[in-house]
């Protein structure tokens, strides 16, 4: 997955320490004069009034200064890899995308809702409360094809399910047995596991 880090955060710290240098500085007094490093800064800021052009010098340095404590904490962006263990449970889903999945007989937010729409959600919401668990998809309506595999990929499988409509398969009619099976045998492939569980959605 893309992310966003720091290789060395521990200087981030030091932003920490910013608002109480501002406020002693601050509480020393301001400098009688705007200090400029050249004669061409001068020309620059001849329209200027001086006390506009050292709020200006001093925000530059401020934000200088933070510039080079993110640059020592190495912000870094890029492919990031994390290691999930898994339980030992394969869990296999096989999922109704039937036009009978259309009827609207359950209620969602005080609406209507069909049958899909709420079976995506309650499978959105088991896969994402099982982390540790390889789970696959077997999508069925006339006829049963592996949507997904058992995997850790939990992104993949709820892009593939948000994807999900009844015209997914092609092949019209209910074959609840064909779905069933296609669950099994995927399941029996897996030589090592602890636990093998069908669902029937």
């Amino acid at each position: 997955m893309n992310n966003f880090t720091f290789a060395d955060p521990v200087w981030l710290w030091l932003l920490l320490l910013l608002p109480l240098v501002g406020w002693l500085k601050g509480a020393s007094g301001a400098p009688p004069a705007v200090v400029y490093s050249s004669l061409s800064l001068v020309r620059r800021f001849q329209r200027i009034a001086p006390q506009k052009a050292g709020r200006l010098l001093l925000l530059l340095r401020w934000l200088a200064l933070v510039a080079c404590i993110l640059a020592m904490a190495r912000p870094q962006w890029g492919e990031g890899k994390q290691r999930i263990r898994a339980s030992g449970i394969d869990i296999v889903v096989a999922m109704d995308l039937s036009d009978s999945m259309l009827a609207e007989d359950f209620k969602r937010l005080g609406r209507d809702a069909n049958r899909l729409d709420v079976s995506k959600d309650v499978l959105e919401e088991f896969i994402k409360g099982r982390p540790s668990d390889r789970i696959g998809i077997i999508a069925f309506s006339g006829k049963a094809y592996i949507a997904s595999p058992p995997t850790l990929n939990h992104a993949f499988l709820l892009e593939n399910l948000d994807r999900f409509t009844t015209d997914t398969v092609p092949e019209e009619g209910t074959a609840i047995g064909s779905g069933i099976s296609a669950a099994i045998n995927r399941l029996r492939e897996i030589k090592e596991s602890k636990s093998r569980i069908c669902i029937l959605m």
